[in-house]
């Protein structure tokens, strides 16, 4: 069974937030933060976040980045997060839960259910395997079977822990300047092993970029979809 899904039209990731939570006073998780610009913006609006990432590359990177008020790092993975039980508000999954390894959803959902308070939330941003963007990105990195793992998972494991569930979906404005903004982008995530920067830069992902943006200057939409589920179904031991 699926929720009904509310569709927003346009909005900026943080817009979206915004519409459906209100941070001030909140102690958040970003799991699987990558560079902290989500911890940062969740900051800035009065929450206190514990950014979150197993990457060693990406982690190295935030220890040596400026300390930023409210906002503090661990490198660890969602299945393991060094807080006390049920002491946060809310997780939130900025484009992370598909890089989760499979075989340990279960323990990541069963994580959530430790470290969240009884009135806490569960925040799922997940990109939808649709549109131009998605259309050459998967001719170097196809994410279709990993990003519907995510949504099976969050939809048999996840939702029966949960009270409330809520599906969002909305496009996000994207705009780049010129083939080589583009591909320093992906070349440079360090997180995926899957491809090279030979592979981003391969003739058939530069042709296809191309095609798909130049004759209106590279603007696209992404499409994306939030998963918020609320109110943690207690466990027979709590």
């Amino acid at each position: 069974m699926t929720s009904s899904v509310e569709t927003i039209g346009q909005a900026t990731d943080i817009d979206a937030l915004e519409r459906i939570l209100d941070v001030q006073g909140k102690f958040l998780i970003d799991a699987g933060c990558g560079d902290m610009h989500l911890s940062r913006a969740l900051a800035e609006r009065g929450a206190s976040v514990l950014a979150i990432d197993p990457d060693p590359i990406q982690a190295q990177k935030n220890r040596e980045a400026p300390v930023f008020p409210n906002v503090g790092f661990a490198e660890c993975g969602a299945q393991a997060i060094p807080v006390e039980n049920h002491s946060v508000d809310g997780v939130v999954f900025p484009y992370s839960l598909h890089h989760v390894p499979s075989e340990l959803y279960a323990a990541v959902f069963a994580e959530m259910l430790r470290v969240l308070t009884p009135d806490g939330f569960l925040y799922i941003l997940e990109p939808i395997a649709a549109g131009e963007l998605n259309e050459v990105m998967r001719l170097f990195h196809d994410e279709q079977q990993v990003r519907a793992e995510a949504q099976s998972a969050i939809e048999k494991l996840a939702r029966p822990l949960f009270r409330d569930y809520r599906v969002i979906e909305y496009l996000t404005p994207v705009k780049y300047e010129t083939w080589e903004q583009y591909a320093a982008k992906y070349a440079g995530k360090s997180y995926n092993t899957r491809y090279t920067e030979a592979d981003v830069r391969a003739d058939d992902v530069r042709r296809r970029f191309l095609e798909l943006g130049e004759h209106k200057q590279f603007r696209f939409e992404m499409p994306k979809r939030v998963s918020y589920l609320a109110r943690p179904v207690p466990s027979p031991a709590s």
